[in-house]
């Protein structure tokens, strides 16, 4: 389980402060990172933006490389639970994948540090450690996947591969992302619409057609 799956009213008091002060060190890492890089931010940097000392710093985490790992399985986390709070069974695959979508924008817009850290890790920039193999980035992508294999089963889009399909929204959206950061003239909302207008809107109106062709409706 981790950190941000554990339910806070079944640990003890020392444990619920052990966890605030991981969480504590993570977002203050994330800013760090962000703005300086994985080789310009130092321990003592974090554990100064998260008012602890150094020693303490070492008592939750191993070093940098170790929390720098850690950050984005900190606020994917987040996203993940935040994901599950906005969608429930019974509405339809793409309006869930929808949900989703919109539930991360929300998560992207309040913080700003998350996106141009993940943008900067996406794009193996910045550091020489922690290779990116994709590995934290497979949950969203496997139920992602779920929800694109349940709504051709349903008939609400085409027979298309849903791994091929996947791949397309994530890639499309980490692209978008990167581009808005880079020109910081657009809001992370656009993300939502585009994915929406060019990609989930079209499959549906196209398996409306296939449908009609077929005397369906």
């Amino acid at each position: 389980m981790d950190t941000n799956e554990q339910d806070p009213g079944r640990l003890s008091r020392r444990e619920r402060t052990r966890l605030q002060h991981r969480e504590e060190i993570l977002s203050a890492a994330t800013e760090l990172f962000a703005r300086h890089g994985y080789d310009g931010t130092s321990m003592q940097m974090i554990a100064d933006r998260a008012e602890i000392s150094v020693g303490k710093l070492y008592l939750h985490f191993e070093g940098k490389e170790d929390i720098y790992s850690e950050v984005s399985e900190y606020h994917a986390g987040k996203i993940r639970r935040m994901a599950g709070e906005v969608t429930d069974p019974s509405m339809s695959p793409i309006d869930r994948i929808r949900a989703r979508i919109l539930a991360v924008i929300k998560y992207l817009d309040e913080h700003d540090d998350f996106v141009r850290f993940y943008v900067s890790e996406m794009e193996g920039k910045g550091r020489e450690c922690c290779p990116n193999d994709g590995s934290k980035h497979a949950g969203h992508m496997a139920e992602f996947g779920n929800l694109i294999r349940e709504a051709i089963e349903r008939g609400d889009i085409p027979d298309e591969d849903p791994d091929l399909l996947t791949a397309i929204i994530h890639g499309a959206g980490h692209a978008m992302m990167t581009v808005i950061v880079e020109k910081g003239d657009k809001p992370y909302g656009i993300v939502a619409e585009y994915v929406d207008r060019m990609i989930l809107k079209p499959l549906e109106e196209r398996k409306i057609e296939e449908k009609k062709k077929e005397g369906g409706v």
